[in-house]
């Protein structure tokens, strides 16, 4: 089934006794908000206006998303949808040059965004050829959406005393792109660095959302996403795991949602009383702010309304968990996913009673895994380490107009079967997983992936460095990797420490001033000799992780816990 008749067939957005309960609620501004009935007209009247001569999105088009959360989003993904077009939702901290990238690559024909980011949009597009047609912000766009698909006054007229009677509201009839919608039909072009390199946009079909928020549907239906519950969605939604839980799973099953523009810990503390919220999801990072921030204990009637924490993007250590377990006195847990399997595979809700905090869970139902030792054999022992491979109706259909990173990423690249995680794993008895390591590449900073291949080519652009690696740093208490760079200076323009400082100070400070937030050298810059390569020139990063005497320059440790 494809998204659109998935998420209008809904019982829980359909029947008449939930039809006016709030479905999504700005927590910054409570009367900016939408139940099901304006969910459904919104969907109705944004594709339509797309798919007018105005804008002219017709299917195979490709739509960017560039803004901060809303409640106007679900909507309007699945309006876009409804035209037969693809949604391609860009992360909000991205420079002109990120953006660029993701509009090119996907041949994006409308952006849609809010004004304090048209700077952004247009200095991406000012940097070479595209295909951009229209910027439009979104709460103007979804009002033009809902006036235009008004009846006018001469059509009420003249069906006023029409045998069917007369009409009113608003149109209900989605585009005609939207009965040629397939399963197989290309929904998301989310980005991703895979398991390395620069970000690609994952192919996601409607069917691989379709069958996730199934599984998840499941699984949770009975537990933790019960329709009297209330969640609170910071998460971005143009990262999936936001956008798989507000967009759509959440509201599939009729849950009310407060929706937070962007992450604000107090905004979020006050809005847990005054909306009662039940449950959040969360990256590590957050966690440690739950656990040490001295805000969390002035709102102390939030312990009377939490009854968990969902912890996804990265893995959560048990000692952070436990942390935070003793102050909100609310369980804590983790799944996993990815953005290649749309995303969720593993769920902590198989068996409560038992589940490891540690752990992240139990393999999602329709979903295989296989634990597979480096050599290519299959691992079946407990508790011994392997990178876990994935098959099931979720996994992607693979990466946009790039065969190589595709086939690397599958085991059978000919049939796509067995995606590759690159994540090290073992399965304990109870059949838990345990993430332990990973074999790629990829740094998981403050909840973002991070490609180290990407900083080192923005790194060795520098004057001053000959050779470039980057590593991530893992800080436990932080619940984060940072990236850190080890540097080689051109010869001679360092000999004392005094001098490798200065440069090394420079070159942070240039570089950071050049990335996003999330991408800049939080871990600090390393002067090395050389970079440890193998006889094929690949960088050894796993000996410059283990490096344990190295002078860091840029770096400034938190407190622990």
């Amino acid at each position: 089934m494809d998204l659109v008749s998935f998420m209008l067939s809904s019982p829980a957005l359909t029947t008449s006794s939930s039809s006016s309960d709030d479905l999504l609620v700005d927590a910054t501004s409570p009367s900016h908000k939408q139940t099901p009935d304006q969910y459904r007209a919104s969907i109705v009247a944004i594709a339509n206006l797309l798919a007018s001569p105005k804008y002219n999105v017709s299917p195979g088009d490709t739509v960017c998303i560039f803004c901060y959360n809303d409640v106007l989003l679900p909507s309007t993904h699945i309006g876009i949808l409804a035209t037969g077009a693809v949604v391609s939702p860009a992360n909000i901290v991205y420079l002109p040059s990120e953006l660029r990238h993701q509009l090119t690559t996907t041949k994006a024909k409308i952006v849609i965004t809010i004004p304090e980011k048209k700077q952004v949009v247009e200095e991406a597009l000012a940097l070479g050829p595209h295909n951009v047609s229209h910027i439009v912000y979104l709460n103007d766009f979804a009002k033009e959406a809902l006036d235009s698909c008004r009846y006018s006054q001469d059509e009420i007229s003249k069906r006023a005393k029409h045998p069917q009677g007369p009409i009113v509201g608003l149109r209900q009839i989605l585009p005609p792109a939207a009965s040629n919608l397939t399963p197989d039909s290309h929904a998301y072009y989310c980005f991703s660095s895979g398991t390395s390199g620069v970000p690609k946009g994952v192919i996601t079909a409607h069917n691989n959302m379709v069958s996730n928020v199934q599984q998840q549907f499941f699984v949770l239906s009975e537990t933790h996403y019960t329709p009297d519950k209330v969640f609170g969605g910071f998460l971005p939604m143009s990262h999936i795991y936001g956008l798989s839980q507000y967009i759509y799973t959440l509201p599939f099953i009729g849950i009310k949602t407060v929706i937070f523009p962007k992450f604000d810990l107090q905004l979020i503390l006050n809005n847990i009383e005054t909306h009662k919220i039940n449950f959040l999801h969360i990256v590590p990072p957050v966690a440690v702010l739950f656990a040490k921030s001295p805000l969390v204990d002035k709102y102390p009637d939030i312990k009377s309304h939490i009854q968990g924490l969902i912890s996804g993007a990265a893995p959560l250590s048990k000692e952070l968990a436990s942390q935070v377990i003793s102050r909100l006195g609310c369980p804590v847990y983790q799944a996993y996913g990815l953005t290649e399997t749309s995303p969720m595979t593993h769920i902590f809700s198989y068996d409560v009673g038992n589940y490891n905090v540690s752990s992240i869970g139990w393999l999602l139902p329709g979903m295989e895994a296989r634990v597979v030792a480096e050599d290519g054999t299959e691992i079946d022992t407990p508790h011994t380490p392997g990178e876990l491979w994935l098959r099931g109706p979720n996994v992607m259909r693979g990466y946009l107009n790039n065969p190589e990173a595709t086939a690397a990423a599958f085991a059978d690249p000919d049939t796509l079967q067995w995606f590759r995680t690159g994540d090290v794993v073992i399965l304990d008895e109870s059949a838990q997983y345990f993430v332990v390591d990973r074999f790629k590449e990829l740094i998981k900073s403050k909840g973002h992936q991070v490609a180290p291949a990407e900083l080192e080519a923005a790194l060795l652009a520098h004057d001053s460095i000959a050779d470039v690696a980057v590593t991530g740093f893992h800080v436990p208490h932080e619940g984060t990797e940072l990236p850190r760079a080890f540097i080689v200076l051109k010869q001679g323009l360092a000999q004392t420490p005094q001098q490798k400082q200065l440069h090394a100070l420079a070159i942070k400070k240039w570089f950071d001033s050049t990335v996003a937030r999330h991408k800049q050298l939080w871990g600090g810059i390393v002067i090395v000799d050389e970079i440890p390569k193998s006889a094929s020139g690949k960088i050894l990063r796993r000996v410059l992780r283990s490096q344990t005497a190295d002078v860091v320059y840029g770096y400034a440790p938190k407190s622990k816990l």
